[in-house]
């Protein structure tokens, strides 16, 4: 930390102000980012690899012993949810890191309303015959979507009322013209 202190007093003697406006630009700019939901969507990533191919192994090994709706329905179950997991991965990092809310909520409807009912399919219908390592891996999946989509409704709800605090305080200091001050300024202007 005295290294830090030195650089600073140093270059504010050959540029003076340069310490206030640092910190003047980083003043207001902190995210706040959901770690339960980051962490998760960690190990998420790192296990998603592994997920892929053991369902595709799954496919090639169980493949021939169905019929042919079920050859079309195991192919379209797992072909959407490998992109939909992908979609989500990306729409949470995007959200949780930046502070997006629709990009969190996109997330989190994903998650909710096609991946956990894909999941579900997968895991619990025993038509598709998966073999134990598969059911391990499945399993370990659904509890990492259900984990993320309680912590991505806490983060949802967190960032949306944090932004709403920003937008008032914004808009009592006068930052943001409202719809009234913009009327007015209309009507004197066509006055003159």
């Amino acid at each position: 930390m005295e290294w830090k202190e030195t650089v600073t007093a140093l270059s504010e003697n050959v540029f003076p102000g340069i310490a206030y406006k640092v910190e003047r630009q980083t003043e207001g700019l902190e995210i706040k980012s959901n770690l339960p939901l980051q962490v998760s969507t960690y190990f998420n990533v790192v296990f998603v690899p592994v997920w892929i191919n053991i369902l595709l192994i799954s496919v090639v090994d169980n493949f021939h012993n169905f019929d042919q709706l079920k050859q079309f329905l195991f192919i379209t179950i797992i072909s959407t949810i490998i992109f939909v997991e992908v979609l989500r991965l990306y729409m949470v990092y995007e959200g949780n890191l930046n502070d997006k809310i629709p990009e969190l909520a996109c997330f989190w409807m994903l998650s909710l309303f096609l991946q956990l009912p894909l999941q579900g399919i997968l895991l619990f219908t025993p038509y598709f015959q998966l073999d134990v390592l598969e059911i391990i891996c499945q399993t370990v999946m659904m509890i990492l979507l259900l984990f993320q989509i309680l912590f991505g409704y806490v983060a949802l709800k967190y960032t949306a009322s944090q932004q709403a605090i920003f937008y008032k305080i914004m808009k009592l200091n006068n930052e943001i013209p409202s719809k009234r001050t913009s009327a007015k300024n209309e009507n004197k202007k066509t006055e003159q």
